[in-house]
């Protein structure tokens, strides 16, 4: 089997493949093996029919179809291994003759492989580095929150509505003069602000006293969840029942004792101040290496193939699926409520799928020109934090079963980008900027 390899234009190649007569023979009799089991004639046992028998029956073309499957099988796996090519689609597949026995047969493969990957520099690259500095204002904030997270609800004395009260409220409402279902409830408390009811409701109810009916007028948003409603004008009739307000704790050695032990509010505070740094170290760490990564990415030049852009915001697609499954969505209905397309949402995806790519392909670029290799001592704590993390308690047979789907080479090559992500962040040099 003859290769002739052509490099055609941006990243597809061309290989033009001959086989000989004998290999011809070869692809015949492996074919011959896997159509007799398929044929019977009468007189022999299924699976053992002769080939000379069996090509008298139907001809020497019933084998033709599967001899032509392995042999182009054959020609794509040879140039595969022998031009190294790492193919990103299925190939293309041309036959200009017939397949004759006697004479050697062509075809001709076109293949859409990786692009080629020009690194620009990715060692000591100067990056910007914020400084970390929690303020006092910003641990008074984090107090705050915490307060108001220990806030308790409690009966006002107080007769009339306000912005900023919970309003505890029957309603119901009404589309044309009728009820419609869902549209009522009883001792619904509802903090009057907070825009959580359909726009103009909780305006309305500003004024009320205690003890009072009011008729709301209210128009549904267009693009209202439920089409029944969607941009129709209704009435509420509302009964304010009681006001609430928020009652919150004092900020006192008392309060910090009750939110975690802590002796004084100071030591309080310098707990927070510690946390809220740690924290503010990790996110500024993780920002710094992905803008590392960032620029070791845009200073390469590479032309990102759209096959590559596509699959990724198929890959994209799938993962936020998944993520509405989780919330008891299915993408249809969100579809419906955001009133788009599969394809408008796929588009969406594609800044962020060209990224991914494009920093998949440099950083592989990075790993062969440095020689990256994963040990079997890494795979192996790699696959041991996966089963961890999906509750296999049996390492070895959970490593048996990712090697029996092929999911080892994605670990691996996971594993390899992160050692150049890795191997970029730790030579580069920051450049330490106010937060």
């Amino acid at each position: 089997m003859q290769l002739n390899l052509e490099k055609l234009d941006k990243n597809f190649v061309s290989v033009g493949v001959t086989v000989d007569v004998p290999e011809i023979e070869e692809a015949l009799a492996e074919a011959y093996k896997q159509v007799v089991k398929k044929v019977s004639i009468p007189g022999f046992r299924k699976g053992h029919v002769p080939r000379p028998i069996l090509e008298k029956q139907y001809g020497k073309e019933i084998l033709f179809e599967d001899a032509l499957d392995i042999m182009i099988t054959k020609g794509y796996m040879k140039a595969i291994e022998e031009h190294d090519l790492h193919p990103i689609a299925q190939p293309k597949l041309d036959i200009k003759e017939s397949l004759n026995v006697e004479q050697p047969f062509t075809y001709t493969l076109t293949i859409e492989v990786l692009p080629e990957v020009k690194l620009g520099s990715y060692k000591e690259l100067e990056v910007e580095k914020k400084s970390v500095k929690i303020t006092d204002e910003q641990v008074d904030e984090r107090l705050q929150a915490i307060r108001e997270r220990q806030a308790e609800l409690v009966i006002s004395d107080k007769q009339t509505l306000e912005k900023g009260d919970f309003a505890v409220i029957d309603f119901e409402g009404y589309l044309d003069g009728q009820p419609f279902p869902g549209g009522a409830a009883q001792a619904h408390t509802l903090e009057i602000g907070s825009g959580s009811f359909i726009p103009g409701f909780e305006d309305q109810l500003i004024g009320m006293t205690v003890g009072t009916e009011r008729e709301i007028n209210v128009t549904f948003p267009e693009d209202y969840h439920s089409p029944d409603l969607a941009g129709k004008a209704t009435v509420f009739k509302v009964a304010l029942k009681e006001i609430k307000v928020k009652e919150f704790p004092e900020l006192d050695d008392e309060f910090a004792k009750s939110v975690g032990n802590f002796e004084t509010l100071e030591a309080l505070k310098e707990d927070l101040k510690t946390k809220m740094t740690a924290m503010a170290e990790r996110e500024i760490e993780s920002e710094y290496a992905q803008a590392a990564i960032d620029k070791a990415v845009d200073n390469a030049d590479v032309e990102v193939p759209e096959t590559l852009i596509n699959q990724e915001m198929e890959d994209l697609l799938h993962r936020f699926e998944h993520n509405l499954a989780y919330q008891g969505i299915n993408l249809e209905q969100y579809l419906a409520y955001v009133n788009k397309n599969k394809e408008e949402i796929l588009e969406e995806f594609r800044p962020q799928a060209e990224k991914r790519v494009k920093t998949d392909l440099v950083l592989a670029e990075i790993a062969k020109a440095e020689n990256l290799e994963v040990a079997e001592e890494e795979l192996d704590n790699k696959i041991a934090e996966l089963a961890a993390m999906y509750q296999q308690t049996n390492v070895k047979k959970f490593k048996k079963d990712l090697e029996a789907k092929g999911s080892l080479h994605d670990i691996k090559h996971a594993i390899i980008l992160e050692k150049c992500a890795d191997l970029i962040k730790s030579t580069a040099i920051p450049k330490l900027v106010e937060a």
